[in-house]
C-alpha cells in the first residue's frame, strides 16, 4: 500500500510507550499515525487540548480516520474527542462505568452477582462497619497502578488512609474531571464525590489473571488469559504469563461471562480488558475490575505468541473495521511480561544506555525492553503502588519457563542500572 493511502490515525499514549508504537508501525502501512504523548497533553492543558484537537477534527474531518487511547487518561481524552468529532472509540459513558469503580460494581452487580464480591463506599463503611467481619481490601474508585490499595481489618486503618491519601487521589483525578466537564458539565454532579473516596471490598481468593480483548458489532473475541504472579508477600507483580490455561468447562464459563459482562458496561466498538480471581478447585471466580481500553502493557506479549499485533487490530476497530485475529505459527509459545521493582525509594544514578539495548538485541532480539524512569530522578518522582517502585518492563518469549528465566537473568544483567539509597 502506498502510503499516502494509508488511514490516518491518532494516537494517544503515555510517553514511555512511544518506541514501541512507532515501532509497531514502521513498517505496517496500512495506518499512518500521529502519535501525542498524555504528558505533553497535560503540559497544553487538558481542556485547552481537547477544545483545540476537536474543533481542528471538525473543522478539517479527513485529517484522521480514526483515534485511539492505550492508558486511563489517553481512553478519556480519545473517548470524548471521538464522540464530538463523529469517530470511533469507546464511549465516553462506558469509560466512566469502566474507570468509575464503585459504579462498575453497582453495575456489575445487577449482571453478574455471584461474580461480585460484597462492596460499599468508605463512607456508608464508617456508618456500619461490621458489614466486613475480619480484613477487607480498599482502593480509590479511580484506581490507578494499585495506589491506595490496601487491605485492612478496622475502621481505624480506614481512617488513616482516607485522611493520608485522599489529597493524592484528588491530584490524580483532576484530568479526568477537567476532561468530563469539557465534554459535558453534567458529568460532575454524578462523579465527583464517590470517584474522590475509598472503595470497599470482600477479599476474595484464586489466582488473579487478565482476559484481553476487543468487541466489534457486538461480538466478544478474546486473545486468551494472562495469568499474574507476584513478588512473594507483596501486592507487587513480579511478572505475567501469557497463555494461561484453565480446564475447559471452567474457561467457557468465565469467555460466557466476560461475553455477558462487557456488553452490560455499554463497551462496544472497543478493546478491553478484565481482572479475575479464580479459584480452580471449586471453579469459581469474580471479577476485580473491568477497563474498556487495551491492557497495553500486554500487546506485545500477547503478540509474541500469537503472531498478530494487538495495536494493528485496535487500529481497525478505530476505523470501523472487524479486527481479523488470527495464529499465524509463531515461533514462540509463550512469553512472559516482567515488572522491574524496587522496595526502597532510591536516586537513578543511571538506566540502559543504547549500545546496552543494542547489546541485548543482537543476542536476543525477541526480547522487548521499556524503560520506564530517566537517571537523575527518585523512583519516588513516578506513579508508585504502596509496596514498590516499579521502573522497567521487559517481554521474555520462549517455549519454556526454564528458557525464558534464562534469558530473562541474563537480560537483567545487561540492563546496566544503578541506583543510590536514601
Amino acid at each position: 500500500m502506498d502510503n499516502r493511502d494509508a488511514m490516518k490515525i491518532l494516537f494517544l499514549c503515555d510517553s514511555s510507550d512511544i518506541d514501541i508504537v512507532e515501532k509497531s508501525f514502521v513498517d505496517f502501512h496500512k495506518y499512518s499515525v500521529t502519535i501525542e504523548s498524555t504528558e505533553k497533553i497535560f503540559d497544553y492543558g487538558v481542556r485547552a487540548y481537547l477544545e483545540h484537537t476537536v474543533n481542528l477534527i471538525n473543522q478539517y474531518p479527513e485529517m484522521y480516520d480514526g483515534i485511539v487511547g492505550t492508558h486511563d487518561s489517553s481512553a478519556v481524552f480519545a473517548a470524548i474527542i471521538s464522540e464530538l468529532t463523529g469517530k470511533i472509540f469507546a464511549s465516553v459513558e462506558s469509560i466512566i462505568n469502566c474507570q468509575h469503580k464503585y459504579l462498575s460494581r453497582m453495575i456489575q452487580s445487577r449482571y453478574l452477582p455471584e461474580h461480585i464480591p460484597e462492596f460499599c463506599l468508605d463512607l456508608d463503611y464508617f456508618k456500619n462497619p461490621e458489614q466486613f467481619s475480619g480484613y477487607f481490601f480498599i482502593k480509590p474508585v479511580r484506581a490507578n497502578i494499585s495506589f491506595g490499595s490496601h487491605v485492612i481489618a478496622t475502621p481505624e486503618e480506614m481512617q488513616y488512609f482516607v485522611t493520608w491519601e485522599s489529597q493524592e487521589i484528588v491530584k490524580q483525578n483532576e484530568y479526568f474531571f477537567e476532561a468530563l466537564d469539557f465534554y459535558c458539565p453534567n458529568y460532575l454532579q454524578y462523579n465527583i464525590e464517590a470517584c474522590n473516596q475509598f472503595l470497599c471490598e470482600g477479599l476474595i481468593s484464586g489466582e488473579q489473571v487478565t482476559v484481553d480483548g476487543f468487541i466489534c458489532n457486538g461480538e466478544v473475541q478474546c486473545f486468551g488469559i494472562t495469568k499474574a504472579v507476584f513478588f512473594q508477600e507483596s501486592n507487587s507483580f513480579s511478572h505475567h504469563e501469557f497463555p494461561y490455561k484453565f480446564t475447559s468447562g471452567l474457561e467457557n464459563k468465565i469467555l460466557d461471562t466476560i461475553s455477558q459482562l462487557v456488553p452490560a458496561l455499554g463497551i462496544e466498538n472497543s478493546f478491553f480488558n478484565i481482572e479475575l480471581r479464580v479459584d480452580q478447585e471449586r471453579e469459581k471466580f469474580y471479577v476485580i475490575e473491568v477497563n474498556s481500553r487495551i491492557a497495553f502493557q500486554f500487546a506485545k506479549t500477547i503478540q509474541a505468541v500469537t503472531g498478530t499485533d494487538p495495536l494493528h487490530l485496535l487500529c481497525d476497530v478505530a476505523v470501523g473495521e472487524r479486527p481479523f485475529f488470527t495464529m499465524d505459527d509463531p515461533e514462540f509459545s509463550c512469553c512472559y511480561n516482567f515488572e522491574l521493582h524496587s522496595f526502597q525509594d532510591k536516586y537513578i544514578k543511571r538506566t540502559p544506555l543504547q549500545s546496552d539495548y543494542e547489546e541485548i538485541k543482537l543476542i536476543y532480539p525477541e526480547v522487548l525492553i521499556r524503560n520506564l524512569v530517566y537517571e537523575h530522578t527518585w523512583l519516588s518522582d513516578y506513579k508508585h503502588n504502596p509496596d514498590s517502585y516499579r521502573y522497567c518492563i521487559i517481554d521474555v518469549p520462549g517455549n519454556s519457563r526454564e528458557e525464558i528465566m534464562d534469558k530473562y537473568h541474563h537480560v537483567i544483567s545487561l540492563l546496566g542500572y544503578e541506583f543510590e539509597k536514601l
